[in-house]
């Protein structure tokens, strides 16, 4: 039985390249560029809410940790790899 053309392989963590860490930085960058900018929003509001706030934290916080740790767990196989 043959797979099918479309069928892509899964990068595991000896495919790992410093390329992919680039990418993560890059997302991380972005994420905190993302999170100051709306606290800076929210805080130049007129009308401030704290329903916000707890939002743009949690988001932050879920996004910018997996992005963290996408980022740590790239740099430690990229470094095994090279």
């Amino acid at each position: 039985m043959s797979h099918s053309s479309s069928a892509r392989e899964v990068i595991g963590p000896d495919d790992v390249t410093f390329t992919h860490v680039w990418l993560l930085a890059g997302f991380l960058v972005f994420g905190i560029v993302a999170v100051v900018y709306n606290a800076w929003v929210i805080r130049k509001a007129e009308e401030r809410s704290w329903k916000q706030g707890c939002v743009l934290a949690g988001c932050a916080t879920i996004y910018l940790s997996l992005t963290l740790y996408g980022f740590v767990w790239a740099l430690v196989h990229a470094i095994d790899n090279s």
